[in-house]
């Protein structure tokens, strides 16, 4: 996924891995980390997941919150579509996540 990325915007992965190398560095977004890994076996109706996306989204809310009114880092939709269908893993658990966030994105 990464090398497609780096052919289609170059400039938006050298954003993103110097965003995430800054954000490895705090312990709650490994922590979040984790969990989102520990999720993949959950089941999608586990109760935890509407926990995790709770603390996700307060998560990225106050990481791209410090850096003000603007979007995150390569927040370019086409792009986000693109690394959003290219993950190579993905379980019935982790779906429900995207839905969880779509539906909070959307409003619903």
């Amino acid at each position: 996924m990464w090398i497609l990325l780096q052919s289609v915007s170059p400039n938006d992965v050298a954003i993103w891995i110097a965003d995430k190398l800054e954000a490895i560095e705090d312990p709650e977004f490994r922590a979040i980390c984790l969990e989102y890994d520990a999720a993949l076996d959950w089941s999608p109706n586990d109760t935890r997941l509407e926990a995790l996306a709770d603390r996700s989204q307060r998560w990225l809310a106050n990481w791209y919150g410090r850096l003000g009114p603007t979007d995150p880092p390569g927040a370019e939709p086409a792009i986000a579509r693109l690394v959003a269908t290219s993950a190579a893993a993905s379980s019935p658990a982790w779906d429900r996540l995207t839905e969880i966030a779509s539906q909070r994105k959307g409003g619903n």
